[in-house]
């Protein structure tokens, strides 16, 4: 003979009350933003290398350093006698390579300048693909294109 289970009466739903659960998911929320830090991130700390020695001059450690503001990069490029001829801001360049050069100087000091390529009309596609190439290889990412109009 089989013995009767004894749950075979006492069978109710199970219910999951949601109230707790929705207060512990606050009460987490309130957590961390509570203890989050909303401090600004110092981009100077205080140290007693950071005060200029023998001038009695001190530096501020809570104001960033200056930039250095340059003007719009420049690399002009003419075609005479068959053959490309470069410039940047003005200063003659005897080949790409030196173009290149002085194009790292200045990505050394600050990359994010912009660089502006303006080819003559008589110029080549090719040339100016080339120097373009160049100035992305050096690591300028603001690159634009001067037309005469």
């Amino acid at each position: 003979m089989k013995r009767p289970s004894i749950f075979n009466g006492t069978r109710r739903e199970l219910e999951i009350k949601m109230t707790p659960m929705i207060d512990v998911v606050f009460l987490l929320l309130i957590f961390f933003v509570w203890t989050a830090s909303f401090r600004v991130v110092e981009y100077l700390l205080p140290s007693s290398l950071s005060q200029q020695q023998g001038t009695g001059e001190t530096t501020n450690p809570d104001e960033p350093p200056p930039e250095v503001e340059f003007e719009d990069i420049v690399v002009r490029i003419s075609y005479t006698n068959d053959q490309p001829a470069w410039s940047v801001n003005g200063q003659p360049a005897a080949s790409l390579p030196e173009v290149r050069e002085r194009l790292a100087v200045v990505a050394e000091i600050k990359i994010d300048s912009p660089v502006i390529l303006h080819p003559d009309e008589t110029v080549p596609v090719g040339n100016v693909i080339d120097v373009y190439d160049v100035t992305r290889l050096v690591g300028f990412t603001q690159i634009q294109f001067a037309i005469a109009e």
